[in-house]
């Protein structure tokens, strides 16, 4: 029985642990940005997580998307400029001195980046004047009285 006993304990510490490894999307060795979490929240103000993603790339390298990952791949596609050739090649040798540290935060910020972008695509039509995203339970509302109106109409 004892041996049962430990041989469970040990298999739920291995389970603990390696769930606990899978749950923080954020490397440790960085804080997460301040405009990842402001999208996170329901009730946060566009224009403010908007301005924290402009000033936070006004003062960090913002990492390639990849709409430019493909069009280096895509040779042939369209003629780099000089300086665009100059800095894709930066950004290469840039690269190939990352630790795995630096590699992980910067395909973490990419991933990060690539979802603020459509996280603030999806919300824009729903954006107030004040800067307020309308809620899903306040967009049902003003669908189901279009939804009244269009009735009434026929």
């Amino acid at each position: 029985m004892a041996r049962f006993l430990y041989s469970l304990f040990i298999i739920i510490f291995i389970s603990a642990a390696s769930a606990h490894g899978q749950s923080s999307p954020t490397p440790a060795s960085m804080e997460t940005p301040v405009w990842v979490t402001m999208m996170e929240d329901p009730n946060t103000n566009y224009f403010a997580a908007r301005k924290a993603y402009d000033e936070y790339w006004k003062t960090h390298v913002r990492p390639p998307g990849e709409e430019e990952e493909m069009e280096r791949n895509q040779n042939g596609r369209r003629q780099l400029t000089k300086e665009e050739e100059r800095e894709r090649e930066r950004e290469e040798r840039r690269k190939k001195k990352l630790t795995g540290a630096e590699l992980e935060r910067t395909e973490y910020l990419k991933y990060q980046t690539k979802r603020f972008e459509n996280w603030a695509r999806e919300v824009k039509p729903w954006v107030q004047e004040d800067g307020h995203i309308l809620t899903y339970e306040e967009r049902t509302q003003i669908w189901l009285k279009q939804q009244e109106e269009q009735q009434e109409k026929k």
